[in-house]
């Protein structure tokens, strides 16, 4: 798969039951309580979840050349629930990525990696009811994108705590504080079992590969870890890899919030988000969450 292909071999459909299993964390959206107060039927499966699910096919297609080169945007339409079956369906991209993702001034894809690439393989997630959840493009561009210079800014100091987010905090242009990730094997076996993926990929050898679904979660952790953040909702990520990450190696996670803008009561963010390792970009993310939803009427 690259972007000079006119068109595309459909992937085989994925199927697979998926699973919360961030019911008891600090955002209480994967509560039940919680989500019900929001409009929610129950609590949300978190939205690195699903996207973990779509990336499925297309890692068991093309292995450690997607994980260390691929660009590929997401976007969240309807929530995912406890044990729904999801299903995975791909077909040459129709337009511009970025279906169901909040309106802004400016798309994920104008603000990371250029312009969106028409070329690659569009997919689709849908439940049992054959609502469609989310949709997310993908390709291999032969020449990598080049990285963006938000990447060399130093990020901020520690901070003693973390404040609760309002508006007028959630700072554009400043850096956060930087959050050390080290990924272990036990951390990625861990991952692909509550995503139920059982791709040999990202367990085999000495040092394995890092579930993708593990590094766009670092957006969220490196998010959580500026703010006490109550409740919150993933709705759209554009992530480009640079180099594979790997299990057993040390890197940094750095996040500038770029734009914030209110819709429908909701008030969104979206963060420039760089994933380090020594002096070189592996990873680069454009993160989008409702950091403070609407209360349901």
């Amino acid at each position: 798969m690259n972007t000079q292909q006119a068109t595309i071999e459909p992937l085989p459909p994925y199927q697979v039951r998926t699973h919360n299993a961030s019911e008891h964390s600090e955002n209480r959206m994967h509560s039940d309580e919680v989500a019900r107060t929001f409009g929610f039927k129950g609590a949300l499966v978190p939205g690195v979840t699903v996207f973990a699910h779509m990336t499925r096919p297309l890692v068991e297609r093309y292995g450690e050349a997607w994980l260390g080169q691929a660009i590929a945007e997401v976007a969240f339409s309807k929530p995912a629930y406890e044990g729904e079956l999801l299903t995975v369906t791909s077909r040459e991209p129709a337009g511009r990525v970025g279906h169901g993702a909040p309106a802004a001034s400016h798309s994920p894809a104008e603000s990371l990696g250029g312009k969106p690439q028409d070329a690659g393989i569009e997919l689709a997630c849908t439940n049992e009811a054959g609502v469609e959840l989310a949709r997310m493009s993908s390709c291999i561009p032969e020449v990598r994108p080049p990285i963006d210079p938000r990447s060399d800014i130093a990020p901020a100091p520690p901070l003693a705590e973390r404040p609760l987010v309002t508006w007028e905090s959630m700072a554009i242009g400043k850096p956060f504080p930087a959050l050390a990730w080290s990924p272990t094997r036990a951390d990625n076996v861990q991952w692909c079992e509550e995503v139920r993926d059982d791709l040999s990929i990202y367990r085999a050898g000495g040092s394995p590969l890092v579930h993708p679904g593990v590094t766009l979660r670092q957006a969220n952790f490196i998010l959580r870890q500026r703010f006490t953040l109550p409740a919150w909702i993933h709705t759209a990520s554009r992530i480009v890899f640079h180099r594979p990450l790997r299990v057993g190696e040390a890197y940094e996670v750095r996040a500038i919030p770029e734009e914030k803008w209110q819709r429908k009561g909701h008030e969104l963010v979206r963060l420039y988000v760089a994933i380090r390792r020594g002096g070189e970009t592996m990873a680069e993310i454009a993160h989008t969450a409702i950091f403070r939803p609407r209360a349901s009427a």
